[in-house]
């Protein structure tokens, strides 16, 4: 009886963060504080987080230290807003809002306070915190090859969730398939409970679908060219399935999507290694479906986000009113913001009388804003930290690397991922969710770059 090559198989990080983000998707779709199914994810994200330490190796942090020393001041942030303060910092903190005024009128504003307006709630934003971490602590044991096969499990995950969203579809609209008591009834929204939120997510396998068709596997081309008519078929199923959702920023994020998906084709050469007069035909023949099915999407009326752009529709106003009223936020709780799991609070104090109706404001819909006026000075220096570091990386990225090599391939995937990300937070919040920050966690080991290759589970090297 033949061994099993153990080698062959994937390590057990591996395993770990496949669990992890069935976890993730199955339970951490929405971005509130309050469902039900966080009852399980918060415990078993901190579970993996241990299970992952178990494995950890001191070599591990040394090559992703930049990455270490960025999660460390993440958690000392959130840490920082919910541990009380000495009594100078919290009365400098609060020294341009009513907080403080309302503390002296009830004597306490010579006790130590926490600089979250709302202790109690800022513990479910800092929980939240151990999705990605699980993500990064089980990633960063993974060699190479483990790094670039982690491409295939999301891949797959976008396609259950579109498979969802078509059954949610066809059955009811307040059916068992609606994982989320608050969600958008009635539309695909897949395993989130935001249709917003599951389109951006269908928009980011494109990259990721175009990564996937130029995976080599010994010199014959056939494998590679099963992958082109797979990826093309799940592309073109992608298009009126995005459509459907009623998601404008969903259907933005496609096209940057899909743009970014042919820079990838072509940019990484792939699409010149076979034979020149068929190669090709792919690209092209993916095009023009795609196109025909937008326009029978549209002509059968099932294009919601197409609608919505032509007919009169009062949100855009509305969201431009949210930002306007809460940009004013930041002067106020200058400089350390009102802390994390305060905005609903801190914005109905001051919010105008124009938009008080039977509904609150649970998030700004703008998250680069509402990260400003939620952390202040922290915050915004910790986006502009971010911000150069994804300029000067993608420009070495794209400029100085050669784009034949796969690891430069999947960095350069990861940064249209992260500009997908980007735009669809300017009108919303896809990164409050767990499971695009796990998501967003694993793209950004990808977009860092490669680490050296071990022994167990990593594969040949590059």
């Amino acid at each position: 009886m033949p061994k099993l090559d153990r080698s062959a198989l994937p390590s057990t990080p591996f395993w770990g963060l496949l669990i992890a983000f069935a976890l993730l998707f199955l339970t951490g779709g929405s971005a509130r504080g309050d469902v039900q199914s966080l009852a399980i994810l918060n415990p078993a994200m901190i579970t993996c987080c241990g299970v992952a330490l178990l494995t950890l190796r001191r070599e591990h942090c040394v090559e992703r230290k930049r990455l270490a020393y960025f999660v460390g001041f993440i958690f000392f942030l959130g840490l920082l807003y919910i541990v009380p303060q000495p009594v100078h910092l919290e009365a400098y903190s609060r020294g341009l809002s009513n907080i403080a005024d309302i503390r002296a009128a009830t004597d306490v504003s010579g006790s130590p306070q926490t600089l979250a307006m709302a202790p109690q709630a800022a513990l479910q934003p800092g929980f939240f915190l151990f999705a990605p971490l699980a993500v990064i602590l089980f990633a960063v044991q993974l060699g190479r090859d483990e790094l670039r096969l982690a491409l295939l499990p999301m891949i797959i995950l976008g396609c259950v969730s579109g498979i969802v969203g078509v059954l949610q579809l066809a059955g009811d609209a307040r059916g068992p398939l609606y994982f989320y008591n608050m969600t958008n009834n009635g539309s695909a929204v897949g395993l989130f409970a935001n249709r917003n939120h599951a389109a951006v997510f269908l928009a980011c396998l494109f990259p990721m679908l175009a990564i996937f068709t130029g995976r080599s596997h010994g010199k014959s081309g056939d494998g590679r060219n099963t992958r082109q008519l797979v990826a093309t078929a799940v592309a073109i199923v992608l298009i009126p399935l995005i459509l459907v959702t009623g998601s404008r920023s969903g259907m933005l994020t496609a096209i940057i999507g899909l743009m970014g998906g042919v820079l990838l084709y072509v940019s990484t050469g792939q699409a010149h290694r076979g034979p020149k007069a068929r190669m090709p035909h792919i690209p092209v023949l993916a095009v023009t479906v795609v196109i025909c099915l937008v326009f029978a999407t549209i002509y059968f009326s099932r294009a919601e986000a197409i609608e919505r752009i032509f007919v009169e529709n009062k949100t855009v106003d509305v969201r431009a009113d949210f930002w306007t009223s809460g940009m004013p936020l930041f002067w106020q709780y200058f400089p350390f913001g009102f802390g994390p799991g305060a905005f609903v609070p801190a914005f109905q104090v001051d919010e105008p009388i124009a938009l008080l109706d039977g509904s609150y404001l649970n998030r700004l819909h703008n998250d680069w804003l509402e990260t400003g006026v939620t952390y202040g000075v922290p915050g915004i220096l910790l986006m502009l930290a971010g911000a150069f570091y994804y300029f000067w990386r993608t420009f070495v990225l794209w400029v100085r690397c050669d784009g034949a090599r796969r690891s430069v391939a999947l960095g350069r995937m990861a940064s249209v991922i992260i500009v997908i990300l980007a735009i669809a937070s300017l009108s919303d919040y896809p990164l409050r969710t767990p499971a695009m920050m796990g998501f967003a966690a694993l793209v950004w080991l990808w977009f860092a770059g490669t680490v050296p290759e071990r022994s167990a589970g990593s594969g040949s090297a590059e």
